[in-house]
């Protein structure tokens, strides 16, 4: 079974696939990547991790990846990976139930803090941004993004390229 809905790599999704399967989760979706897309100015890239994973939304940018997001029925599945130092960090933000339990289940592995977060909650989109901002410093655009758009960094999952 993978993290995503998405497991067949012959088939890519398509926008509105990734759309019915995420159902009233969508907004939620939208608000993460919209942060991302305000503060990191990281283009969304559609990919596939093979057949554990599945296909996501790979966030990355200079050869460091921020974050993949995996859709899924029901919830998406933010994965961040955090450095030993960034956990420690984490650790003394104000974290929600759900989140908090899997930085504190989480074994940490020689390269990282392996965090997959099911993501259901407004509180848990604030947590994730929290922990975006622990693993790299934001970098806030110096324009308006576009009412309901994703700035100037495409969004494959929803057609905005």
């Amino acid at each position: 079974m993978s993290i995503s809905a998405f497991f067949d790599k012959q088939h890519q999704p398509t926008p509105q696939e990734i759309s019915a399967a995420l159902g009233s989760r969508q907004p939620l979706w939208r608000q993460l990547t919209q942060f991302i897309a305000d503060n990191y100015q990281l283009p969304g890239e559609l990919s596939f991790g093979g057949s554990k994973y599945g296909w996501n939304i790979w966030y990355r940018g200079n050869g460091k990846t921020l974050a993949s997001l995996y859709p899924q029925q029901t919830h998406f599945v933010a994965q961040i990976v955090l450095g030993k130092d960034q956990v420690e960090k984490a650790r003394q933000l104000k974290l929600g139930k759900n989140v908090r339990t899997v930085l504190q289940e989480t074994p940490q592995l020689h390269d990282g803090r392996w965090l997959f977060i099911k993501v259901r909650t407004e509180k848990d989109v604030k947590d994730i941004e929290a922990l975006l901002q622990v693993k790299k410093r934001p970098r806030p655009q110096k324009f308006d993004s576009p009412p309901g758009g994703c700035a100037t960094v495409c969004c494959p999952a929803f057609g905005d390229c």
